[in-house]
């Protein structure tokens, strides 16, 4: 991505990059910070992952050409390099169409991961699990 010159953009604490169900518009490569991505379910937040510095996020809608799959947001203050859509077309442009069709198929199955966790983190715990617990 070096030879591109990315613009930036900077988060608080608390503030999101962006929301469930947004358009996506453009990825982010973490320059400084700490974000969480979440999900609501049942009106609770599942809590997916944690990325810091150095890591991409907001990719998977823009490869797939989807509304974002969850929230994104500054658990620090951030700095993030924005990554277009014509940008990453653009890097992926050279890619063999069967890595394509793999990274779409991967997409697709992190995304039902990500929702099968979040229907059962969302589940309120049952009595009989709390007794196996103690």
């Amino acid at each position: 991505m070096s030879m591109v010159k990315l613009s930036t953009k900077k988060l608080h604490k608390g503030e999101h990059l962006f929301k469930e169900g947004d358009i996506a518009q453009e990825a982010y490569l973490i320059k400084s910070g700490y974000v969480s991505i979440w999900k609501t379910e049942d009106s609770q937040r599942v809590n997916l992952a944690t990325k810091v510095e150095g890591e991409i996020i907001g990719e998977m809608a823009l490869i797939d050409d989807t509304t974002r799959s969850a929230t994104v947001t500054a658990q620090s203050d951030v700095e993030v390099e924005i990554i277009t859509k014509v940008q990453l077309e653009a890097m992926l442009s050279n890619a063999p169409e069967t890595l394509s069709a793999i990274l779409h198929q991967l997409l697709e199955s992190l995304r039902n991961s990500n929702d099968l966790i979040t229907m059962y983190a969302s589940r309120p715990v049952s009595n009989e699990l709390r007794k196996n617990q103690t």
